[in-house]
């Protein structure tokens, strides 16, 4: 079918509900469904969620085949938690068939082409893909067909039910033992942790990873424990040192640095700037 761009989209995609782009108007006044969270009841009184290690969380989470496991990018070239999990799942569970529903993913992600290759990683949503995994995708190597939507798209679906995550994991510079985190106040520092948000409330379970446990409660949280299944502390979630890389480098760009300073001015001119 014609898109309203000229590109002819094949109709084995256009399934589930999904149609082609038809004109940046085209949902004006239209009704959307939204999906209710599906959250784990918790009556039993707890000190804390604490456990030894990503598979036990996989294991308390009740991870199986087939699942869809999401994760953040504010860690960008420096994130190592996705590669954790990951590893964790399918080479010390035997966890086969999964999706990978990442915010983007890049070059740090590379050992996660390995997994799509051996046919353990079938599926991936994201809003970016590149390196290794961007390679093999891009190869005809990933079972079905990759979903990339834009950073406000992404929240979109999973609101709306269209994508479903089974155990979203968070990586969090900071922690307590509940799960109330935020992306300040330890050594993997990367300042907003808005890409989790959406994924910490709509999905089955939460795992946040941190290596920074500090005193509860560690607020004001980004994600909060309420939200929260399990804590993992490792030795580190990355590298905030790579945070400044690929789409988030520091530029030298003329034209980038107009757009930034007329931006810092008219923040500066807000009555909530103090």
């Amino acid at each position: 079918m014609m898109n309203a761009v000229g590109r002819d989209i094949p109709d084995e995609l256009l399934v589930n509900g999904k149609e082609v782009y038809q004109g940046k108007y085209y949902m004006d006044g239209k009704y959307i469904q939204k999906a209710a969270p599906r959250t784990r009841r918790y009556e039993k009184p707890q000190e804390s969620k604490l456990l030894a290690s990503i598979a036990d969380a996989l294991k308390a989470c009740g991870a199986r085949d087939g699942m869809t496991f999401s994760f953040h990018h504010h860690l960008r070239s420096g994130d190592y938690v996705a590669n954790m999990v990951m590893k964790a799942a399918i080479e010390e569970l035997g966890l086969k068939d999964l999706t990978i529903a990442a915010t983007s993913l890049g070059d740090a992600h590379d050992p996660i082409a390995d997994y799509i290759e051996q046919g353990k990683v079938i599926g991936i949503q994201t809003s970016g893909i590149r390196g290794r995994i961007g390679e093999v995708v891009s190869a005809g190597k990933l079972k079905t067909p990759a979903i990339i939507r834009s950073h406000g798209g992404r929240p979109r679906a999973i609101e709306a039910g269209e994508v479903h995550i089974d155990i979203a994991f968070v990586a969090a510079p900071t922690s307590d033992c509940m799960g109330n985190c935020r992306g300040i106040g330890g050594k993997s520092n990367c300042g907003s942790l808005g890409y989790a948000m959406t994924d910490a409330r709509y999905a089955d379970h939460v795992v946040v990873v941190t290596d920074c446990l500090v005193d509860f409660p560690n607020y004001p949280a980004s994600v909060e424990a309420i939200d929260v299944d399990a804590v993992v502390v490792v030795d580190s979630i990355g590298d905030p040192k790579k945070i400044a890389s690929a789409a988030a480098r520091i530029s030298q760009n003329p034209r980038d640095l107009m757009m930034a300073e007329n931006v810092a001015k008219v923040i500066a001119s807000t009555p909530y700037f103090k």
